[in-house]
C-alpha cells in the first residue's frame, strides 16, 4: 500500500517562492508608502537650514563725515557749479550664515538726483560665520560738474534736513570662494548740513547678467 503525503507537502518549494515574492512586494510598497514622508522631511530639513544656519547677508552704509559739497567753485561759463566731494563711509556686514563670507573687493558710487557725485573701492574683507564687521573706505571726486540749480537745491534740502543720498555698493567674492557670485545694493541715505546721516539700511537687488560690468569706468 502506498501512502501519499498531503499537497502541501507537494508544493512546499512552490509556497516558499509564493512567500519570497509577497516579501519582496511588501518590501516595495513600504518603500513607496515612506517616499513622500522622507521628501516631506527633507524639505523641512532644508527650510530649518535656510532660516537658521543659510540666511542671507544684512548690510548698512553710514557716511562718518562730509567735504566738498558745500564750497563750489562757479564755471566761466555759468551753466555748471563744479564740486570736489569727499565721503567718509562705514560698511556694515552682518554675516548670519554658520560660515564665513569672504570678499576680495568692492565699488562704491554716491549719488544725488541720479548724478554720481563721488566713487571709491572697497577694501577685501572676510566676515566670521554668525559674526558682523565694519568696512570703512573713501568715495571721492575732483571737479564734478554739477547744473548749478542742481546746487542750489543741495544747499537748500542740506539746510531743512531733506538731502537724500544714494549710496550704491558692489561687492565681488572670492574666486571660488564663500561668495563668489558678486553683490550688489543699494543704499539711501537722509542727511542734513549740521550732521552726517544716521546709518541706512541696504536693499541687495536681485543679480544681473550685467555684474560684470563695474560701476564706474
Amino acid at each position: 500500500m502506498e501512502l501519499h503525503l498531503p499537497s502541501s507537502y507537494d508544493d512546499g518549494g512552490g509556497c516558499q517562492k509564493v512567500s519570497a515574492a509577497c516579501n519582496r512586494e511588501r518590501r516595495k510598497i513600504f518603500i513607496l508608502n515612506l517616499l513622500p514622508e522622507l521628501t516631506f522631511f527633507a524639505f523641512m530639513f532644508l527650510c530649518m537650514y535656510h532660516a537658521l544656519y543659510d540666511l542671507p547677508s544684512e548690510f548698512s552704509v553710514q557716511i562718518t563725515a562730509i567735504r566738498g559739497l558745500d564750497a563750489p567753485a562757479a564755471d566761466p561759463a555759468g551753466a555748471a557749479t563744479s564740486i570736489s566731494p569727499a565721503f567718509n563711509v562705514t560698511l556694515h556686514v552682518n554675516n548670519r550664515r554658520g560660515t564665513a563670507r569672504c570678499y576680495r573687493r568692492g565699488e562704491a558710487v554716491v549719488s544725488y538726483e541720479g548724478f554720481t557725485v563721488a566713487s571709491g573701492h572697497v577694501p577685501g574683507f572676510c566676515v566670521p560665520g554668525k559674526a558682523a564687521r565694519e568696512v570703512p573706505f573713501l568715495a571721492w571726486a575732483d571737479g564734478v560738474g554739477l547744473p548749478e540749480l542742481l546746487c542750489d537745491r543741495m544747499a537748500l534740502e542740506r539746510r531743512i534736513g531733506a538731502m537724500q543720498l544714494e549710496v550704491e555698493v558692489k561687492l565681488f567674492g572670492r574666486d571660488g570662494g564663500s561668495a563668489p557670485t558678486p553683490t550688489w545694493m543699494s543704499c539711501g541715505l537722509r542727511m542734513d548740513e549740521a550732521q552726517p546721516p544716521d546709518t541706512a539700511h541696504c536693499t541687495v537687488l536681485a543679480l544681473q547678467s550685467w555684474f560684470s560690468q563695474p560701476l564706474f569706468g
